[in-house]
């Protein structure tokens, strides 16, 4: 027998029993003569050459054992509960025995062996994610893609990944009691729901990043009236100028290319974390020279902290601020310039550590 007439013959063993389900009222005399007749129905159609569904040929089974019910002379099924399930089954069996489903048919049949194909991927990306998931949820500010790393530790994380994806191989490869199978399902489909909200998260942390790593977020990155010159190692708050042979100069007003009073920022952060304030020269007409440098900090009269919430004690701030050691070019005596009138000679004391 071939294969199409060995199909067919399952597919009348499957029809045959839904219509008698449908007849499971009658009597058990009637509902045998009716199947009888089916049965040689069927094998009638079976020496066909058709290759459509039996369901599509003779119809519904709810329908056809309503006519085989009208051609003997015997009352319809009875209503109430079991008709309303009648009638369910009736446009469940219609919507199989309808031409889209049957055209749609072999593209399901291909999806269904396709999901059973790629049960074994699924079994190793859910014992990743079982140890990937968690370790994402701890904001700790370790990188566990694409390796965990629980506690920090990729190392760790490689093993737990192995040893999840051992277990969930093993268990998906068991064939398992309904409810436990059905338990698994259902973790798995939250397992993947999470996923999918923490990789949503991920993304958006990461789009976040990159935008905020292409902005000017700070007074290093960008010019502003309190940083108004900057340089590559950040905003400049302070300039202290030198003679030629190395002696340190004070009230020298420094100016820029166009002529203008060059200004550098506020210096806010100092080592013993007491508040200061400006204490610039003031001109003759009353206003203060911003561009005369080194610039000159005092304590601030409030005494407080940097934070300008806690007061300090006079005895705990610095009170005078020395200058960093830097390092100085030593020029050529017969090209060093003359000191200028009436500016201190004395050197420069060395940096610590020259």
């Amino acid at each position: 027998m071939s294969a199409p007439s060995l199909s067919r013959t399952r597919q009348a063993q499957d029809y045959l029993a839904a219509v008698e389900h449908e007849l499971a009222d009658l009597p058990a005399d009637d509902r045998s003569a009716l199947l009888e007749d089916l049965a040689m129905h069927l094998d009638a159609l079976a020496g066909e050459e058709d290759e459509r569904d039996i369901a599509v040929r003779l119809g519904p089974p709810s329908s056809y054992a309503a006519e085989l019910r009208t051609a003997a002379g015997l009352p319809a099924r009875s209503s109430g509960g079991a008709a309303s399930a009648s009638g369910l089954r009736e446009r469940i069996d219609g919507l199989i025995a309808s031409a889209s489903f049957q055209r749609a048919l072999p593209a399901l049949r291909e999806i269904g062996r396709l999901v059973v194909e790629l049960r074994p991927a699924w079994w190793v990306l859910r014992g990743y994610l079982l140890v990937l998931v968690p370790c994402l949820l701890v904001n700790d500010g370790v990188r566990d893609v694409p390796v965990p790393a629980p506690l920090g530790s990729d190392e760790l994380g490689f093993v737990l990944v192995l040893a999840a994806v051992a277990a969930s191989v093993f268990l998906g490869r068991r064939k398992l009691p309904r409810p436990v199978g059905v338990l698994v399902v259902v973790l798995g489909v939250v397992l993947v729901g999470v996923s999918i909200g923490v990789a949503q998260r991920e993304l958006d942390q990461a789009t976040y990043d990159h935008f905020a790593a292409s902005q000017p977020t700070s007074a290093a990155e960008v010019p502003t009236e309190r940083y108004p010159l900057l340089s590559r190692y950040g905003p400049v708050t302070d300039v202290l100028p030198f003679s030629a042979d190395g002696t340190p100069l004070r009230d020298v007003l420094l100016f820029d290319q166009d002529g203008r009073p060059l200004k550098v920022g506020f210096q806010e952060w100092w080592a013993d974390n007491c508040a200061r304030v400006l204490d610039q020269p003031v001109a003759d007409d009353g206003v203060a020279v911003p561009n005369a440098y080194p610039q000159s900090y005092v304590l601030d009269p409030a005494g407080v902290d940097i934070g300008r919430s806690n007061p300090r004690p006079a005895d705990s701030c610095a009170a005078e601020l020395p200058r960093p050691g830097v390092p100085l070019p030593t020029f050529p005596a017969d090209e060093a310039p003359a000191p200028v009138a009436g500016e201190p000679t004395e050197p420069i004391a060395p940096a610590p550590g020259d």
